[in-house]
């Protein structure tokens, strides 16, 4: 199987490119869903010949790889990805002893993230890829603020000012909306994965990143949306 996301052979666009291999469709179209609603154009392939395949046909930005694959393996996609092509790669896999992590690594993969995951934190990983690979040129900014995904920090005037992993994400997630509310629920399943919702667990985190903003005079950066969720300015 294999979804046509705006990315065909010598078609780009103004678009970075990213496809998607995974076997698990659900995942792979979850995955590719909120790639989309970030700006990226993406297709997923859940085979791993018709990947390759796609891959030299293609040469996208970036490809996000799984290792357990119906034909070819990912393992095997990875090393003439990065070594033939020259195409970055993160590989999101369920195998996660370090001698699969140190192997991916080690064939120049640029990150490896292991199953379950959290779709927030692998847009954070996908953009600090594609910062390091010179695709992205600009670290996320908001108004005074500019994000660095690599370190989870948010800096002004160059200096730090203090999120916790948990609130950089949840800042994070804002900014990308550009504007968009986000619901508290949709901030848990982001940020913390969760299928429930507990609002609390929200409205906590969200308190103290405001109170770090408002610290250094950005306390009125993040609007409540009273019974919808959360926006910037």
């Amino acid at each position: 199987m294999s979804e046509n996301l705006k990315m065909k052979p010598g078609e780009s666009g103004n678009q970075t490119r990213i496809l998607v291999v995974d076997d698990e469709v659900g995942l792979a179209t979850e995955i590719a869903v909120a790639l989309r609603a970030a700006g990226y154009a993406t297709r997923v392939e859940t085979d791993g010949t018709q990947a390759l395949k796609m891959i030299e046909a293609t040469k996208p930005e970036l490809v996000l790889l799984d290792i357990m694959l119906p034909g070819l393996d990912g393992i095997s996609i990875g090393r003439k990805a990065i070594e033939e092509h020259g195409v970055p790669v993160i590989f999101i896999t369920a195998l996660d002893s370090l001698e699969n992590k140190v192997e991916g690594l080690n064939l120049g993969a640029d990150d490896y993230v292991t199953k379950p995951i959290l779709i927030g934190e692998l847009l954070l990983r996908v953009r600090a890829v594609l910062r390091r690979t010179g695709t992205i040129a600009q670290p996320m900014r908001v108004g005074d603020l500019e994000l660095l995904e690599e370190d989870y920090l948010a800096e002004k005037d160059g200096e730090d000012i203090g999120l916790t992993k948990t609130e950089f994400r949840l800042l994070a997630e804002l900014v990308n909306a550009k504007g968009r509310v986000l619901s508290k629920n949709f901030l848990l399943t982001q940020v913390w994965g969760y299928d429930a919702y507990e609002p609390n667990l929200v409205e906590v985190h969200m308190s103290s990143l405001r109170k770090k903003l408002s610290a250094v005079a950005m306390g009125e950066l993040i609007v409540t949306k009273r019974g919808v969720g959360y926006l910037i300015k």
